[in-house]
């Protein structure tokens, strides 16, 4: 009877031990899910020593400091790349072009051979870079709905644009399209489309071998600044209506932002502002990265925002608290917490 009832303390022992173990590692697991862990994570950015490449530099430099737990490895990427390396899990942060991470989640067939659905938003937009459609004065016209009107009644234009294969030549063949003109009709009117390099573009036109160039650069664009010292010029101006069309359907900047604007005096001979649509930058991150760490993340950017903002000139007028949470794709769970928190969600 004594050896039964030992049985039965041992027996009693060994499950309550057994509960309290389980319980245990619940608890664990609770806290694993909530503690930042040390870790490595890729950045994937832009080309080796260009803008987007340094700048993520910077900021894994400040986010770790902040954060010794995140470690940050900045790796060559682009724009258009990026979406599908993050969606394949093949790295974990990366920049992004707003208009192209938004086409990238619908699968416009423009750009993507599908919807990319696994990534998300972290922050932006740092920068805006402008659609400059740039034309010689001799022209005679001052915007692009006037530009549009003169290939539709055939006369002939020599242009250089953007190069076969860049999200810039997508999005302007995506805006042809809305009003009915094409590359190719510019060529069948007996006009020539050269698709050219920022460099190329600056000789063909200070050669005059075409008298309107199309090019997406932040401000100043050194291209847009050789070639308005070259020749009498002018910008061609968006219409309210194109910049909520492309705003709209394509995930450009929003008119209600009141940033689709190249300020007078940015360019040689242009003294008015030009009202131009434009597309913002901004960081996105694989989908099934741990809340804590894209919460920390964003953290450690705002509460340190100055020294973001010293990074690059752009930073200074786009990047700010009040507007971070306004990436073109939705906000990955750690972000948004991190935005509710202080108030601007």
């Amino acid at each position: 009877m004594r050896k039964v009832s030992k049985m039965l303390l041992v027996l009693l022992l060994v499950l309550t031990t057994g509960v309290l173990f389980a319980a245990a590692q619940k608890e664990q697991v609770a806290a694993d899910a909530t503690e930042l862990t040390p870790g490595t994570y890729t950045w994937t950015a832009g080309g080796m020593g260009g803008g987007w490449y340094v700048q993520a530099g910077g900021m894994s430099s400040i986010i770790t400091s902040q954060f010794p737990q995140i470690a940050l490895k900045v790796i060559p990427g682009g724009g258009t790349e990026n979406p599908l390396r993050l969606d394949a899990g093949e790295d974990d942060f990366g920049w992004g072009v707003g208009y192209v991470d938004k086409a990238a989640q619908i699968g416009l067939e423009a750009l993507f051979n599908r919807e990319v659905k696994g990534f998300a938003g972290v922050a932006g937009p740092f920068s805006v870079d402008f659609y400059h459609f740039f034309a010689a004065k001799s022209t005679g016209i001052t915007t692009i709905d006037e530009f549009v009107a003169k290939v539709k009644a055939g006369e002939r234009i020599n242009l250089a644009g953007p190069m076969v294969g860049t999200s810039e030549r997508a999005l302007t063949e995506l805006l042809f399209q809305h009003y009915g003109i094409s590359y190719a009709a510019i060529e069948k009117n007996g006009g020539r489309v050269q698709y050219a390099a920022y460099g190329d573009m600056v000789n063909l036109y200070k050669d005059r071998h075409v008298d309107y160039v199309i090019a997406c650069l932040g401000l100043p664009g050194a291209a847009i600044t050789e070639m308005a010292i070259s020749r009498d010029s002018t910008l061609l101006a968006a219409s309210d209506d194109l910049v909520k069309f492309s705003a709209n359907t394509y995930g450009t900047v929003p008119f209600e932002s009141g940033l689709n604007v190249i300020p007078g005096g940015t360019y040689k001979g242009i003294d008015k502002d030009i009202q131009a649509i434009g597309h913002s930058t901004e960081i996105i991150v694989r989908s099934s990265m741990p809340e804590v760490v894209v919460y920390s993340f964003v953290k450690a950017l705002i509460e340190n925002i100055d020294a973001v903002k010293k990074l690059n000139p752009s930073f200074e007028i786009y990047f700010n608290k009040e507007t971070a949470a306004g990436t073109m794709v939705p906000l990955h769970p750690g972000a948004a917490k991190y935005f509710k928190e202080i108030g601007v969600l």
